[in-house]
């Protein structure tokens, strides 16, 4: 996830990575992504997943800020991986870090509460973990 400029940067995940980052953007995003199971396609095999529909409106990058805040996390500012200046999180109670959080990937109900729908979240490890300890 580290690219040659030293940023976090999207890369294809391995399918044990994928699956990890699934669970946790359940466990932390009270996400609700279920493992339908895998198909083989004509590029190779493939994972299949569903979650619930989400009916609402982009959240703001506030709204989003809020979100994390309220569960411990800290935001990065300036700091991005995924979509052009989607927001980044680190929490450091237990060394996870979000990336990729843009509305497009975080929606608000009619009642105004957010929902995860595509963020990235993983364990904060190795050169990811030197990168985010000079941004604190």
């Amino acid at each position: 996830m580290i690219g040659l400029s030293g940023q976090a940067t999207l890369v294809r995940a391995l399918p044990g990575e994928y699956l990890e980052r699934l669970i946790l953007s359940n466990r932390i995003l009270d996400d609700d992504i279920q493992l339908m199971g895998v198909v083989r396609e004509p590029m190779g095999l493939a994972i299949v997943t569903k979650q619930p529909t989400i009916v609402g409106s982009a959240a703001t990058r506030e709204e989003m800020i809020a979100y994390f805040e309220a569960r411990r996390f800290s935001h990065l500012p300036g700091y991005c991986a995924g979509y052009r200046g989607s927001l980044s999180f680190y929490r450091d109670l237990d060394d996870i870090a979000v990336f990729d959080a843009h509305p497009a990937n975080f929606l608000k109900d009619r009642a105004g509460v957010l929902f995860a729908i595509d963020a990235i979240v993983v364990r904060v490890e190795g050169d990811l973990e030197q990168i985010i300890d000079k941004l604190r």
